[in-house]
Protein backbone atom coordinates (compact mmCIF):
# COMPACT_ATOMS: atom_id res chain seq x y z
CA UNK A 1 0.00 0.00 0.00
CA UNK A 2 1.50 3.30 -1.02
CA UNK A 3 0.88 6.73 0.74
CA UNK A 4 -0.39 9.92 -1.20
CA UNK A 5 2.80 11.34 -1.74
CA UNK A 6 3.52 8.26 -4.13
CA UNK A 7 0.59 8.03 -5.88
CA UNK A 8 1.60 11.09 -8.37
CA UNK A 9 2.23 7.96 -11.11
CA UNK A 10 -0.22 5.14 -9.81
CA UNK A 11 0.71 1.67 -11.09
CA UNK A 12 -2.53 -0.09 -12.24
CA UNK A 13 -3.61 -2.70 -9.14
CA UNK A 14 -1.26 -1.13 -6.83
CA UNK A 15 -3.91 0.19 -3.46
CA UNK A 16 -3.22 3.77 -2.61
CA UNK A 17 -3.98 6.19 0.27
CA UNK A 18 -4.82 9.06 -1.42
CA UNK A 19 -5.94 11.01 1.94
CA UNK A 20 -7.04 9.57 5.42
CA UNK A 21 -10.04 7.13 5.10
CA UNK A 22 -9.95 7.07 1.02
CA UNK A 23 -8.22 4.43 -1.29
CA UNK A 24 -8.19 3.96 -4.81
CA UNK A 25 -6.59 1.49 -7.43
CA UNK A 26 -6.24 1.65 -10.92
CA UNK A 27 -7.24 -1.17 -12.65
CA UNK A 28 -7.15 -2.06 -16.59
CA UNK A 29 -10.46 -2.27 -18.62
CA UNK A 30 -10.18 -3.31 -22.18
CA UNK A 31 -11.88 -2.57 -25.23
CA UNK A 32 -11.89 -2.79 -28.81
CA UNK A 33 -11.11 -6.38 -29.14
CA UNK A 34 -9.01 -6.46 -25.80
CA UNK A 35 -6.96 -3.64 -27.65
CA UNK A 36 -6.55 -0.44 -25.96
CA UNK A 37 -6.98 0.12 -22.43
CA UNK A 38 -9.53 2.83 -21.27
CA UNK A 39 -8.53 1.94 -17.61
CA UNK A 40 -10.95 2.02 -14.71
CA UNK A 41 -10.30 2.89 -10.72
CA UNK A 42 -11.48 1.40 -7.44
CA UNK A 43 -12.07 3.66 -4.33
CA UNK A 44 -12.44 2.25 -0.66
CA UNK A 45 -13.27 4.60 1.78
CA UNK A 46 -13.35 4.30 5.62
CA UNK A 47 -16.54 5.05 7.43
CA UNK A 48 -16.84 6.36 11.12
CA UNK A 49 -17.02 2.87 12.70
CA UNK A 50 -13.74 2.16 11.14
CA UNK A 51 -15.55 -0.16 8.67
CA UNK A 52 -14.59 -0.06 4.91
CA UNK A 53 -17.32 0.86 1.60
CA UNK A 54 -16.07 -0.32 -1.84
CA UNK A 55 -17.05 2.33 -5.10
CA UNK A 56 -16.66 0.49 -8.17
CA UNK A 57 -14.68 -2.72 -8.96
CA UNK A 58 -11.71 -3.94 -10.46
CA UNK A 59 -10.02 -7.56 -11.25
CA UNK A 60 -7.93 -8.64 -7.92
CA UNK A 61 -4.59 -10.35 -8.73
CA UNK A 62 -3.05 -12.24 -5.67
CA UNK A 63 -1.34 -8.21 -4.84
CA UNK A 64 -3.76 -6.67 -4.55
CA UNK A 65 -6.18 -8.86 -2.74
CA UNK A 66 -3.64 -9.39 -0.45
CA UNK A 67 -3.37 -5.22 0.23
CA UNK A 68 -7.62 -5.06 0.30
CA UNK A 69 -6.86 -8.03 2.57
CA UNK A 70 -5.24 -6.87 5.19
CA UNK A 71 -6.70 -3.13 5.55
CA UNK A 72 -10.10 -4.37 6.35
CA UNK A 73 -9.64 -7.57 8.21
CA UNK A 74 -9.83 -9.93 5.48
CA UNK A 75 -12.73 -8.51 4.15
CA UNK A 76 -14.87 -8.69 7.44
CA UNK A 77 -14.94 -4.73 7.62
CA UNK A 78 -16.40 -4.19 4.32
CA UNK A 79 -20.28 -3.26 4.66
CA UNK A 80 -20.94 -2.82 1.10
CA UNK A 81 -20.02 -2.62 -2.33
CA UNK A 82 -21.49 0.00 -5.29
CA UNK A 83 -21.04 0.02 -8.60
CA UNK A 84 -21.87 3.01 -10.10
CA UNK A 85 -21.96 2.48 -13.83
CA UNK A 86 -22.09 -1.09 -15.38
CA UNK A 87 -18.78 -1.43 -16.64
CA UNK A 88 -17.92 -1.19 -12.64
CA UNK A 89 -19.84 -4.75 -11.95
CA UNK A 90 -17.91 -6.70 -14.59
CA UNK A 91 -15.42 -7.70 -11.74
CA UNK A 92 -18.17 -8.27 -8.59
Amino acid sequence: MSSNANAKIQRKNELYEIGPGFWNVRGRFRMFAQKVDVGTHMSIVRLSDGNFVIFDTVALDDHLKEQINRLTDNGNRIEGVIGTHSFHTRSF
